[in-house]
C-alpha cells in the first residue's frame, strides 16, 4: 500500500511539473520592451479583419508545428480588430498554456512579443468589403461576450467550444458566409489546418516575415 502510494504521488508531481514547464515555456518572459513587434509602418496597413498567423513561442507549438506539417511553419492564428489607433488581436487559447482559458481580446504588441521570431504572416480576405468590418466586430464581441472554453477535443462540429482556427471558421464561413473553399477541399484539411488562411486563391498577403 505504501508502495503504491509512493508511485502514485510521484505521478501526480511528474504530471504537475510538465504541466507548469508547458504552461510557462509558450511565453517570451517581459521585459521592460516587447522584443517582436511590428513596425509602425506595417501596424498602419491592418484593418479589422485581418488574419494574423504565427508559430507560438514554446514547447507545445514546437509538437503542433511537426505534427502539422504547415507549408509555412505557422501554429497559432487571431483575428485584428482595429478601434480608432488600438490595435487588438481576438484569438482562442488553450488553459494548458495560458493563464486564461478560450477567447481572449489581447493588445497586438503582447501577441506578437509571445511569437516566434521572423513567424508573423498576416493576410486578407479577398474582396473584403468595408461593411464586412462591422459586422465582424460584432461577432468578435459576440463571442467575447460569451466567453466559450476552448476546445480541447478539436471538434468543429462543437458549436460550445472553439480551438484558434475553429474560431475563425464560425465567423468567416458560417456566421457571415464571406469564406467558401473549393468543394474539393475536405472538412479535414479545411479545420484541422491553417493552409486555407495563407492560400493566395482566398487571401491576399499582407505582411509576411517568412520571406
Amino acid at each position: 500500500m505504501r508502495r503504491f502510494v509512493l508511485i502514485l504521488f510521484l505521478l501526480v508531481g511528474s504530471i504537475l511539473v510538465a504541466f507548469k514547464f508547458l504552461k510557462s515555456s509558450s511565453s517570451r518572459p517581459l521585459e521592460e520592451d516587447f522584443y517582436y513587434v511590428l513596425s509602425e509602418e506595417e501596424k498602419q496597413q491592418l484593418q479589422t479583419g485581418d488574419i494574423i498567423l504565427r508559430r507560438g513561442y514554446g514547447f507545445v507549438s514546437t509538437m503542433i508545428l511537426r505534427m502539422m506539417q504547415e507549408e509555412i511553419p505557422v501554429t497559432h492564428l487571431g483575428i485584428v480588430i482595429r478601434a480608432n489607433d488600438s490595435l487588438q488581436v481576438a484569438h482562442s487559447l488553450s488553459s494548458t498554456v495560458s493563464d486564461q482559458d478560450g477567447l481572449r481580446l489581447q493588445q497586438i504588441d503582447s501577441f506578437t512579443h509571445n511569437s516566434y521570431d521572423s513567424s508573423l504572416l498576416i493576410t486578407r480576405l479577398k474582396n473584403i468589403q468595408s461593411s464586412d468590418l462591422e459586422k465582424i466586430k460584432k461577432q468578435v464581441a459576440y463571442y467575447h461576450m460569451k466567453q466559450l472554453p476552448f476546445d480541447h477535443s478539436f471538434d468543429y462540429k462543437d458549436t460550445t467550444a472553439h480551438y484558434c482556427s475553429e474560431f475563425i471558421w464560425r465567423i468567416y464561413e458560417h456566421n457571415l458566409k464571406m469564406l467558401k473553399v473549393a468543394d474539393s477541399i475536405s472538412n479535414e484539411e479545411k479545420y484541422n489546418s491553417l493552409k486555407t488562411f495563407y492560400d493566395t486563391d482566398y487571401f491576399d498577403i499582407i505582411v509576411n516575415h517568412h520571406q
